[in-house]
This record gives structure tokens, sequence and C-alpha cells, in this order.
């Protein structure tokens, strides 16, 4: 992996117009507005990271917290709207999660498994001690549940999952100038244009953590 050497080339702030922070660098210093599918005049270092196209791409955190995600419908609707007696079903529901990456609030977008490995590099261990979460992971929660369906309602379950959320910015460096610099930082040093959502898992078995949610409403 090369590293830029002393005094070569000037330094190149990637700075999308949705940012609400800009750092001042010094005269020279290149702007750009760059991410998956954004223009052609400047390098787009998402594309490049994904491609190995590049001599570094290193992610830094800014923020992290952990939260409850979304509600997701996780079974089918069940229904008992012509029957004149509550229903009582067993059934297992499950529903799977894994880490979701968006760059300037863009939509999320695949990353390869090369530049993967440096998001997760950037992304610091969880300080929890009862949860854990792995980037990169796929993970599934399970639960058996009993549910009562009154006559004339139909219900369904739903599940929200506990999201570790990291936010930060992308150090890149090229090994030959691009478009005059050889560092380019996205969105812009210090910023939180990328992003990292990873669920959180339990320790004792693996599985997903987080809530089901059951739900009845009328025919």
């Amino acid at each position: 992996m090369k590293l830029k050497k002393p005094g070569r080339g000037t330094l190149a702030v990637l700075a999308p117009a949705l940012a609400l922070l800009l750092i001042p660098f010094s005269a020279g210093a290149a702007s750009a507005n760059t991410s998956p599918g954004w223009g052609d005049d400047k390098p787009d270092v998402i594309w490049d990271c994904n491609h190995g196209r590049t001599d570094l791409c290193r992610y830094h955190e800014v923020n992290a917290w952990t939260a409850l995600g979304k509600r997701r419908q996780v079974s089918d609707v069940i229904n008992n709207c012509a029957g004149n007696r509550d229903l009582t079903l067993t059934r297992t529901d499950t529903n799977t999660t894994n880490t979701q990456y968006s760059f300037e609030r863009s939509t999320s977008v695949e990353v390869s498994v090369g530049f993967e490995d440096k998001l997760v590099e950037g992304v610091k261990a969880s300080s929890s001690q009862s949860e854990t979460w792995t980037v990169g992971s796929t993970r599934t929660a399970t639960e058996t549940h009993t549910s009562i369906i009154p006559a004339g309602r139909r219900g369904a379950w739903w599940f929200a999952p506990y999201v570790h959320h990291s936010q930060g910015w992308l150090e890149v460096h090229y090994g030959k100038r691009k478009d005059g610099h050889y560092f380019w930082y996205y969105p812009g040093r210090g910023g939180t244009g990328v992003r990292v959502d990873t669920p959180v898992y339990l320790k004792s078995n693996g599985e997903l953590k987080g809530q089901f949610y059951w739900a009845t409403w009328k025919c």
C-alpha cells in the first residue's frame, strides 16, 4: 500500500452541494461533487474504492450510536374476517437484516468485499458489553408466537431491529495525480456523508436483536 511522500502534491476535498459544513483548506485545494454516478470532471472515489483503483481508502468514523430501526412486516396477514369466534394461531416469524452503506444521503449502494473491509477497519468496536455487531454480517431474528385474532379482524407481526449507526468520511490516496491531486476527502475532512448501518445481535445466540410487534385491524 503506497503512501504519499512529503511534498508530493496537494490535498483535494469532495464537497457535495448538500454538505452543511465545508472545511477550509489552503489556496489551490480542489472541490468537486462526486458520488456514485455524479459527474465526469472529478474522480468518483466511491467507484474507485469499490474497484481497487486507489492506493488507500480509509473510513474515519465521526459519530456512532445504536437505536431501534424501522418496523417491517415479517408475517403474512392472518384473516379472521368470516369467523364468529377468536382464532388462535401459533407460528414462527423471521426477519433478516444485513449491513447497509450510503453516501451523502444517497440511496444505499452495494460495496465490494475489498472496499467493505476498508470501511470495517474504520468502524470502532462496540463499547457495549451486552451486545455486539459485525459490519457485513447478515443477521436473522426468529421467534415463535401465539397470535389471537378476534372475530371480524385480521392481524400481522412486525419487527424493528436495533441498528448500530456510524457516520464519517473517506480518505482516498492515489498513486499518481488524479485531476491534479494525490489525496481526496469525501465528502470533506471531518464530515459525516458516509454512513454504515449494521444490525445489532445478541452475544449468547448470535440472533438479531430487536422487538416484535403484533397488531390487528378491522376487515
